[in-house]
C-alpha cells in the first residue's frame, strides 16, 4: 500500500499545476490585427482536430467541456478560419469541425512556445529524467483514469468534508 503522506504530495503537486494550467487557459490572445481577444482555452480543441475531425460534441467530451462553451470556442476559431464546419459523410444531418492549413500552423506554432518554456524550467534535467517524467506520468494517468470514477463518490459522515474545506481545497 502507498504512503498516505506521498499520495497527499502528489495531490498537492497536482494542484498545483492546475493551478499553472488554469491560469495559462483564462489568458487571453490577441490576434495578428489586434482586434480580437480570444481565450487561450478556446485553442485547446485545435490539438484534437489536428489528429482527427469530429463533432462538436465529441470535442466538448474530449476537453471535458460544456457544449454551450465549445460551440462558443469552435464559433470564435471558424472566424479566425482555424477551422471549418463539413458535413458528416457518415450523416448529413451532422456536421463535422475540421482543422485548417491555418489551424495546424497555430498548433504548431503553440507547441513551439510550449517546447522552449519547457526547455527553459527543465533546463537542467537530463533527457533520462525527462523521459522518466513521461513514462511515469503517463503510468499514473492511465491508471487513474481506470481507478478513479467519471462521477465523484458521494461522501457521508465522518468522510464529508464541509464546504467551507472543498472552497479552500483542504
Amino acid at each position: 500500500m502507498i504512503e498516505h503522506t506521498a499520495i497527499d504530495e502528489l495531490f498537492d503537486s497536482l494542484n498545483r499545476f492546475m493551478r499553472l494550467r488554469d491560469r495559462a487557459a483564462h489568458t487571453t490572445f490577441r490576434s495578428a490585427d489586434g482586434e480580437v481577444e480570444i481565450e487561450i482555452a478556446a485553442f485547446k480543441g485545435l490539438f484534437h482536430l489536428a489528429r482527427q475531425p469530429m463533432r462538436s460534441r465529441a470535442l466538448a467530451d474530449c476537453l471535458n467541456a460544456d457544449p454551450s462553451t465549445v460551440s462558443r470556442h469552435v464559433a470564435q476559431l471558424v472566424d479566425l478560419g482555424l477551422l471549418r464546419r463539413e458535413a458528416d459523410p457518415d450523416d448529413g444531418r451532422a456536421t463535422l469541425l475540421v482543422i485548417t492549413d491555418a489551424g495546424r500552423e497555430r498548433v504548431e506554432s503553440m507547441r513551439r512556445v510550449r517546447r522552449a518554456a519547457l526547455d527553459e524550467a527543465m533546463a537542467d534535467w537530463t533527457d533520462h529524467e525527462v523521459h522518466t517524467l513521461v513514462t511515469l506520468f503517463s503510468r499514473f494517468v492511465d491508471a487513474a483514469e481506470t481507478a478513479m470514477p467519471l462521477k465523484p463518490p458521494v461522501l457521508s459522515g465522518a468522510d464529508s468534508p464541509r464546504a467551507d474545506d472543498l472552497v479552500k481545497g483542504r
